[in-house]
């Protein structure tokens, strides 16, 4: 969870770096599904796996996108993050094989300690 926080953090960073920064980033769509394809290819994801996962994502990414939008105060918007990375993960855990969910708990992990991103 800590690795989404990063994550979210990072991606924040990266809001607040001003218009044309705000002008090259990518759609919430393309940042869900670039986070798809890194979980699909680390974790060996199933079609149905990612068929399940990808909204899950999509709501995510579109709510943090939604929370910076509205001028939410960074505290209140990483608390809210907080509740929705711990729903996905919930749910992630009914969808991603034992190992998967190891492995996912890893890739978290290493974002958290700023390891390599594939």
């Amino acid at each position: 969870m800590k690795k989404i926080l990063t994550t979210i953090a990072m991606v924040v960073a990266l809001l607040g770096a001003g218009e044309a920064a705000h002008a090259q980033m990518p759609s919430p769509q393309e940042m869900a599904m670039n986070q798809l394809n890194r979980m699909s290819s680390e974790l060996k994801l199933t079609k149905e796996q990612e068929n399940k996962i990808e909204p899950l994502l999509v709501t995510r990414v579109e709510k943090m996108m939604e929370f910076r939008q509205t001028g939410m105060d960074r505290e209140e918007m990483m608390g809210e993050m907080k509740k929705i990375n711990e729903s996905q993960m919930e749910t992630l855990k009914a969808i991603l094989t034992p190992e998967q969910l190891e492995k996912y708990k890893t890739m978290q992990t290493q974002m958290r300690a700023g390891g390599p991103r594939n």
